[in-house]
């Protein structure tokens, strides 16, 4: 059950004054036309019901959005020695990337030319480097190259040429240690792609980190709704009470963060410019406190972003009778020291790193400095209905400790086994995805100024869907 906040004298006093803020529609592209795309966007405020159940909508997506955008199939890691595989999924779908050697990935389709078996399950490594067909035993080099074909005197000649038979590979690229897969070979580059938002990426140094767990759910829900849950903070004093500080209603200020498009549907969020500088959404708590508290939540609720190394800091500064304007640069003149001392290479402080973003269409991440709390959804298969759900805890590590083997997903779980935050976060998923079919429900009423990439989001869909 969602998590309520039961006081009833605070919800029976209404709403207070807030301050006028400019709040303006979030409208389409104005030179793109998207006259011929159903259900689409139309005046920045609404959303309609239909794009989030529609199976037309959702046929219209996986052939139009996802077979022509860049997304991340896997970790570099994932594959560490040739012969490693491991499979990815999206819509109707599978790819398998595959480790060359030592300075070469491959992707390709995850299916044998001869009568369609999937060659790749999963994730593990190819037996004698060969990439074998369970079914008739067809062979491949791991570089997609046909090195067997049992009983080749049976076929016409010209039906096994290489050209038909050789594995068809996916185009891929290696960014910020993940393999990106684009399988629209005429699609911009990867670079082009990420554009601007790149700037805020590469000071995070995402390359150095290897993932701690991966846990998967499939939900209930189409893509969108599961994404939406994690691009926004308008659901934080409702949904999350412990990072709230337990603050009701408009106590908590749902005006601190500012949203900046980076084209492409991609967005880079940080804190809202206020005169005298930021301060904490809920009233009457110093920042000091406020960034040691919340990193305490984040730590026992999720055990990413914030992990045992921060936490272990921020307890000690907790202790050390510190004025709270000196707690945080405190905090991190500790952790550097700590890092440093153990052998833990941080990226330096960087203004343009970013702290909170989304890379379109399915990748949104918290960073704190040498972590990553990061969140992948994908349609699976045609039913609108179900997506699945990852989130992946990523860290840089120790480097005495050297390579070790990569995490491999635990799944599909239950709500019930995600640590809290994360629980609390998408225990409204499958509800919300039942009652966009309500008789009563025809479009959302949306803020374009709280929930601004959800907007971004949904008009980069129809860009792809009007091509």
């Amino acid at each position: 059950m969602t998590t309520q906040i039961e006081n009833p004298a605070a919800h029976g006093a209404g709403e207070v004054d807030l301050p006028e803020v400019e709040v303006i529609p979030l409208l389409p592209d104005p030179s793109v036309d998207t006259s011929g795309v159903p259900f689409r966007m139309v005046d920045g405020v609404h959303i309609p019901a239909d794009r989030y159940y529609d199976k037309d909508f959702a046929r219209l997506e996986n052939r139009k959005l996802w077979m022509h955008t860049w997304m991340w199939a896997a970790r570099v890691e994932d594959v560490q020695m040739p012969g490693d595989y491991i499979e990815f999924q999206v819509a109707e779908e599978s790819v398998m990337v595959v480790r060359v050697d030592e300075n070469t990935i491959k992707v390709f389709h995850n299916v044998c030319p001869h009568r369609a078996t999937q060659l790749a399950v999963d994730c593990g490594s190819f037996s004698g480097k060969q990439i074998v067909c369970p079914f008739h035993g067809w062979r491949w080099n791991l570089d997609g190259t046909q090195s067997y074909l049992y009983a080749r005197n049976g076929f016409v000649a010209e039906s096994i040429d290489p050209s038909k038979i050789n594995l068809k590979e996916v185009r891929s690229e290696i960014r910020h240690g993940f393999v990106w897969i684009n399988f629209d070979d005429e699609a911009p580059s990867l670079g082009e792609f990420l554009g601007d938002m790149d700037r805020h990426l590469e000071p995070m140094w995402m390359d150095k980190m290897r993932v701690r767990w991966w846990k998967y759910i499939d939900l209930d829900a189409n893509w969108k709704v599961a994404t939406e849950a994690f691009i926004e903070a308008y659901h934080v004093m409702q949904a999350h009470p412990e990072l709230a500080f337990y603050a009701v209603g408009d106590d908590y200020d749902a005006d601190k963060l500012a949203y900046h498009p980076k084209g492409n549907g991609h967005y880079n969020v940080g804190a809202a410019e206020r005169p005298g500088g930021y301060t904490p959404p809920v009233k009457d708590i110093p920042f000091g406190q406020f960034f040691l508290e919340q990193n305490r939540v984040m730590f026992e609720g999720t055990d990413a972003y914030i992990t045992a190394r921060e936490e272990f800091i921020s307890d000690r500064v907790r202790h050390q009778d510190i004025p709270d304007e000196a707690l945080v640069t405190t905090f991190f003149e500790q952790y550097y020291a700590y890092a440093a001392d153990a052998g833990i290479a941080l990226p330096p402080p960087d203004p343009d790193a970013s702290g909170y973003g989304f890379i379109f269409p399915n990748m949104v991440f918290l960073g704190f400095t040498g972590n990553l709390l990061l969140y992948r959804i994908r349609p699976l298969g045609t039913d609108p209905n179900v997506c699945r759900f990852e989130v992946f805890a990523l860290q840089i590590p120790i480097e005495a400790e050297g390579e070790q083997a990569p995490a491999r997903a635990e799944g599909p779980l239950q709500v019930s086994d995600l640590p809290f935050v994360l629980r609390q976060d998408v225990e409204n998923i499958a509800r919300q995805q039942a009652g966009y079919r309500s008789s009563a429900f025809t479009e959302t009423t949306m803020s374009p100024r709280f929930e601004t990439m959800i907007f971004g989001m949904h008009n980069e869909i129809d860009r792809y869907l009007a091509q």
